[in-house]
């Protein structure tokens, strides 16, 4: 499609537009907006980003190769496209719906169109599977779980909510747990939220939209992750933590028990507390309050 098919008027350069994301974006003919000279930087070395929508301020420093729409309103008119590509066959998973024949779902569950459920899976009672999610052989979806479901990226522009359709969705691996209560959303720019071979997602879970957990990850019971959470092999997210949005965590870091973290953590690293950091030096600190 192309971008003019949505910009009618006053289109500075037309472009062959598919995707919406950020300005990293991996996904050939992506359009994203601009707000700072940062990320206009990296949209210009990106060739991925065939299209932006700027400010007039930027817009002088867009590469002569993107597509380039001036607005007075960058954000709220990237996500007015966004929805238009999604309700005209672009910006989508293209996803073939297949139940292995060894797979036991529950007579309760309830499974959406286009999912890939794998060999030996088993989905108990009341869970929902909802579309564009995949679930690797051997993995176990316990009762009330919701796997896809919307996060809440309403946008707020100018005191105003406007909606943004669903377009990601999710990758579960092979030998996973994803326990009663769990819910895992879907990414809403077309991608997958991901969740690594043989990591163990606990009770009442909760993982935000685009994050990416990597393999033998443990999540205790009520963790809480932000979207676009990035996290490694072997970690160790103790009961009810919490992390921001955006986070990247080492391999095989620990984060201890009701632990709030905001800022990214070293492979190896443990950290505990409110706001969390090193947990050595919080326990010695602990011990000095104590004397």
């Amino acid at each position: 499609m192309k971008l003019s098919s949505f910009f009618k008027n006053d289109l500075t350069r037309d472009a062959h537009i598919q995707f919406t994301h950020y300005a990293n974006s991996k996904l050939n003919n992506t359009v994203c907006f601009i707000l700072s000279y940062e990320y206009l930087k990296m949209a210009n070395e990106n060739d991925n980003i065939s299209a932006v929508i700027t400010n007039k301020e930027l817009a002088k420093d867009v590469s002569l190769d993107k597509g380039l729409f001036i607005s007075e309103n960058p954000k709220l008119d990237f996500f007015n496209l966004h929805n238009f590509l999604i309700k005209n066959n672009c910006n989508k998973i293209e996803l073939e719906h297949s139940i292995d024949s060894s797979a036991k779902i529950s007579s309760t569950a309830v499974i959406h169109n286009n999912v890939s459920i794998g060999k030996n899976v088993v989905i108990d009672d009341y869970a929902v599977i909802y579309s564009n999610s995949i679930i690797g052989d051997n993995t176990y979806v316990a009762s009330h779980t919701i796997i896809g479901a919307r996060g809440m990226h309403n946008t707020m522009i100018e005191d105003e909510f406007i909606y943004v359709e669903d377009t990601g969705g999710v990758i579960i691996g092979k030998n996973c747990e994803v326990l009663s209560g769990a819910i895992i959303q879907k990414a809403y720019y077309c991608e997958f939220t991901e969740i690594g071979d043989q990591t163990k997602v606990s009770v009442s879970v909760k993982v935000g939209h685009g994050c990416k957990i990597g393999k033998r990850t443990m999540l205790a019971g009520n963790v809480q992750l932000a979207g676009y959470n990035t996290i490694g092999d072997d970690v160790w997210i103790g009961p009810s933590s919490t992390l921001a949005h955006g986070l990247t965590i080492g391999n095989k870091a620990q984060i201890k028990l009701g632990s709030v973290v905001v800022k990214s953590i070293k492979e190896n690293e443990e950290v505990s507390g409110n706001f969390a950091y090193s947990h050595t030096k919080r326990i010695r600190n602990f011990v000095k309050e104590q004397r």
